[in-house]
């Protein structure tokens, strides 16, 4: 923007109103000094290198791109910090506090962020394959490490069951009863996560193994129950899971000797949307059904006949639901459970649960199988 001086009419060249800034000047006499030789190549005329300053100021050195440069500490702090899934940002604010400031860490934030992101893609091309490598060449070399893992006909990884030393020294002393259950969110594939637990003679839950599926199917809990039939030779006494109808029909084929029990959890939860809140209020209700649902201390028949009067007394002997959880009372209900031993201490899969709600914090939907493992 200029203003003129006088008026419109008259003939004046414009006046500019500049703002003073300090002069910056140094004297410095670097410079470089072209002659065209034919109009269409040049040569160098006059040259020199010398300045009599610096080029960058100290305090700007870190946003020079050929100073800054993350060291090898840094890139496995960003590495190790996004395992527990803590973000490449985060990873830079706590350098800088551990640094003793921006200017200490010789990188910035971006720089973090395309390492990960480099990273990623790294291993995004060859995530599997390095997991499958990995796990082949633990399994080479430890005689009673067990790791299978199968493919589709597009060669992608789809299911995986792994069990080292450790977990497998646990099932022979703790594998009477297990649970297992599926949990999600802990890779980038949706591929599920499966924990095996069971209880140790301390009543801490226990994991015995773990497997990776692509799809819930009948046939992948299948291939997978198959591989841990593999690995620890013989079946559990009983399997804790919820009504997963693939779980069910996948247990009775590979282990049609085992007790398949239902989570009670999992079932005594619907009572509320089943037979109506207003009766859910009912103190009365409430205690009688849970007098005999929850305990082993009554024997079967005795089971038997307190729920047949409590779906007389409130009128719940035509509920399909109830009908349908009393026929399958043998899967769920404790007192047909008084026989198997250690059967109290797993009556839910609330440990399968609580191991999913831990990876749950440890990991997130856009982990690769190398940052999971």
């Amino acid at each position: 923007m200029y203003y003129s001086k006088g008026d419109c009419n008259e003939s004046s060249k414009p006046y500019y109103k500049r703002r003073k800034r300090p002069t910056i000047r140094c004297g410095c006499r670097a410079h470089i000094q072209l002659k065209s030789v034919d109009g269409e190549f040049f040569q160098v005329d006059d040259f020199v290198e010398g300045h009599n300053h610096k080029m960058v100021a100290d305090s700007d050195m870190q946003f020079v791109r050929s100073a800054r440069k993350l060291t090898h500490v840094q890139e496995e702090v960003i590495y190790e910090m996004s395992n527990m899934n803590l973000g490449p940002v985060k990873a830079f604010n706590l350098m800088r506090t551990q640094y003793g400031g921006f200017e200490k860490v010789a990188a910035t934030k971006d720089d973090c962020k395309n390492f990960k992101q480099g990273l990623n893609c790294y291993i995004g091309e060859y995530d599997a394959e390095m997991i499958v490598q990995r796990l082949c060449v633990k399994k080479t070399f430890s005689s009673d490490y067990s790791f299978e893992y199968d493919l589709n006909d597009d060669r992608e990884l789809i299911r995986m069951f792994w069990a080292d030393e450790t977990l497998k020294s646990n099932y022979p002393a703790f594998g009477d009863i297990i649970s297992f259950d599926a949990t999600f969110k802990t890779n980038k594939y949706k591929m599920a996560f499966v924990p095996f637990m069971t209880i140790d003679n301390h009543c801490h839950s226990v994991t015995i193994g773990a497997g990776l599926l692509a799809s819930e199917t009948i046939e992948s809990y299948t291939w997978l129950l198959q591989m841990f039939l593999k690995s620890f030779g013989h079946a559990p006494k009983v399997v804790v899971t919820d009504q997963d109808l693939a779980m069910k029909q996948a247990i009775a084929a590979v282990f049609p000797n085992t007790r398949h029990r239902l989570c009670m959890w999992h079932i005594m939860k619907k009572v509320a949307d089943k037979v109506g809140a207003d009766l859910c209020k009912n103190e009365d209700f409430k205690s009688r059904l849970c007098n005999i649902v929850w305990t082993d201390s009554i024997s079967p028949s005795e089971f038997e006949e307190k729920w047949q009067a409590i779906m007389v007394d409130f009128e719940l002997d035509k509920n399909k639901w109830l009908t349908d959880m009393y026929e399958i009372k043998f899967d769920w209900i404790p007192a047909f459970y008084r026989d198997e031993l250690l059967s109290g201490y797993q009556r839910t899969t609330s440990r399968s649960e609580s191991e999913n709600h831990f990876c749950g914090k440890a990991t997130n939907s856009q982990l690769t199988l190398v940052e999971f493992f």
